[in-house]
């Protein structure tokens, strides 16, 4: 969110109501934990962006897979990975079931519970018609079968799937994830697929770089 906060400021040079507008309305997070949430709004106070009555941090404490909610122009996120399909329930009596993480909503195109294929089918969802998403992906988004496989096909024929960057094993802290960024721009309805042609940018064949000691820089993108 300050990524684009400041891509915003620096680039469009807002001013007056524009950045009134920036400050209280453009901006929209949502966080599922409430002590990542208080961190990600502690640090967007301590750039101005909100922190009084009037003016609240425009972050909501929710479970964004859970319903659809608003639609916004630009979509920038990064998913949680990992594959867990189910949860262990503890009723009042110390009784415990296992309840099932798959998500049905009648806006996806597949049911699963592969929350990544999930992220993308909601986030999709949320777009305004020719809207613009950057979202971060493990490699089993581009590969798996069923759902996935359901999930890429829709994708390709409802959006722009106009970029693949794959980045680079070490820039997180969790060593060794294999993940990329899937840009794509939602398209109204049409017989023919959308995506016609689709750049894959390579940042990850021998190319090695660490969370401290050599950090991914803007240089290396450009």
């Amino acid at each position: 969110m300050l990524a684009g906060y400041a891509h915003t400021r620096r680039h469009h040079k807002p001013s007056g109501a524009q950045i009134k507008h920036l400050h209280t309305e453009a901006l929209r997070g949502v966080e599922l934990v409430d002590s990542v949430a208080r961190l990600c709004c502690m640090n967007m106070v301590l750039h101005g962006i909100g922190g009084d009555a009037s003016v609240p941090v425009p972050v909501e404490v929710k479970d964004a897979l859970a319903a659809k909610g608003n639609e916004f122009d630009v979509v920038l996120s990064n998913p949680p990975f990992g594959k867990k399909s189910s949860v262990t329930i503890v009723n009042e009596a110390g009784e415990s079931s296992r309840e099932t993480l798959t998500i049905h909503r009648d806006d996806f195109w597949a049911t699963t519970s592969n929350k990544q294929l999930n992220f993308v089918q909601h986030i999709f969802s949320t777009l305004k018609q020719h809207g613009r998403a950057a979202v971060v992906v493990p490699d089993n988004v581009l590969f798996e079968g069923g759902a996935g496989e359901t999930i890429r096909r829709e994708l390709l024929k409802q959006a722009d799937v106009h970029t693949l960057l794959r980045l680079p094993t070490c820039i997180f802290y969790a060593q060794g994830v294999k993940a990329n960024v899937l840009f794509f721009d939602k398209k109204p309805a049409r017989e023919k697929p959308w995506t016609e042609k689709l750049w894959i940018y390579d940042l990850r064949t021998n190319m090695h770089f660490t969370v401290k000691e050599n950090p991914l820089k803007r240089a290396d993108l450009n």
